[in-house]
């Protein structure tokens, strides 16, 4: 018998690959991220575990093959959780590693206990045909129902401390970071291929229509190829800064300082910024000026909030963006790129600078430095 290969297969085969090197790999490099990147690893296994099913699937289908195939799509089910698990580890720090309980697995526990009945109590030949006749093919839609939801749910769970993170970050960091792009880049995918699969079971369930290239099979090919993404990225990347949920919920109970306590910390603070400019530090955090000021980041953010009415991220980005216009009249533009000045005040990259700039000036860098020309 003659086996030929078409893209899919190649696709599959590739990504098998790339999902071992990539399990073993992320369990084995030392970076701070170790604890996130563990459950990335188990991701991508589950990953590979999936694309094995599905080249067996679609190369060697075979009664016996059909049949073990639902115990290998449990594994969705774990999926959600684990995706869940790990935006946690990555964005926020904690003393015990964030774990799940084991409610969060009951789906998948459910879900082998039904493929584990369908295996034993029928043979491969008779699984097939009673689901040729049609018997099976309700279960599979509500399954399918039940697999979108549930995942879905992390899915936007995630994004919940995307959105938390990104918000407390202002408070805390001067600067953005890079992996936040790529996690949302990871999170929309998921969610994109998630919605795709939801609109074909809506199609082939109510039209009785199939889409080509969209459907369980390729959505849940794509999916693992967005996790490797992530996995590949993950072996080159330092340390986030994470965030801590407890000192984050303790902080919006701040305490008012006393007037000539808040009036001292100003001074120290507007010294700091005027005649020390630690803000040309590009990693400088809430921790790093309050050690500087001695006193504590609770101190610090509430005179921030109440007294200057600015986070921390707006506040240190204000004097950049002075500096950097301190530059630009020096004529310090005419020798040296925009990029290169916005680094040398302390900016960690472009999108940053640009949007601090706007904020501050209501115009782009490239609009000022015209105007200033012209003039």
């Amino acid at each position: 018998m003659e086996i030929t290969f078409k893209l899919i297969d190649l696709i599959i085969v590739i990504g098998i690959c790339q999902g071992i090197f990539l399990s073993l790999t992320l369990q084995r490099i030392s970076n701070n991220n170790q604890k996130a990147n563990s459950v990335l690893s188990y991701l991508i296994a589950l990953a590979t575990l999936m694309l094995i099913g599905r080249f067996f699937y679609f190369r060697f289908l075979t009664p016996w093959v059909f049949q073990w195939s639902i115990a290998v799509d449990s594994l969705v089910f774990l999926f959600g959780p684990l995706i869940f698990l790990y935006v946690k580890r990555l964005l926020f720090k904690k003393e015990n590693t964030y774990s799940l309980s084991i409610i969060h697995f009951l789906p998948f526990i459910g879900m082998l206990f039904f493929a584990f009945f369908y295996i034993i109590n029928y043979t491969p030949k008779a699984y097939y045909e009673f689901f040729l006749k049609g018997n099976l093919l309700m279960y599979f839609r509500i399954i399918s129902v039940i697999m979108i939801v549930f995942n879905m749910f992390y899915v936007l769970k995630s994004f919940q401390l995307l959105a938390k993170f990104k918000q407390t970050e202002k408070e805390v960091f001067s600067f953005e970071q890079s992996p936040i792009v790529y996690l949302k880049f990871f999170l929309f995918s998921v969610l994109a291929c998630l919605l795709a699969w939801t609109f074909s079971l809506l199609n082939t369930t109510i039209f009785n229509k199939t889409i080509p290239f969209i459907g369980y099979d390729s959505i849940w090919v794509a999916i693992p190829l967005f996790i490797y993404v992530i996995g590949y990225f993950s072996l080159k990347q330092p340390e986030l800064f994470r965030i801590s949920e407890e000192k984050q919920k303790s902080s919006s109970k701040k305490e008012r300082l006393p007037e000539a306590e808040a009036q001292l910390l100003k001074t120290k603070l507007d010294s700091l910024m005027i005649n020390e400019k630690v803000f040309l530090q590009s990693d400088l955090t809430l921790a790093d000026v309050s050690e500087m000021l001695q006193t504590s980041t609770n101190n610090v953010s509430w005179l921030l909030n109440q007294v200057y009415k600015t986070t921390f991220y707006d506040f240190i980005n204000q004097y950049r963006v002075k500096e950097f216009l301190k530059k630009v009249e020096n004529k310090e533009h005419l020798k040296h790129t925009i990029l290169a000045l916005s680094m040398d005040v302390g900016f960690n990259s472009k999108s940053t600078f640009n949007k601090a700039f706007k904020n501050t000036m209501h115009e782009t860098p490239s609009n000022y430095i015209k105007k200033q020309l012209a003039a």
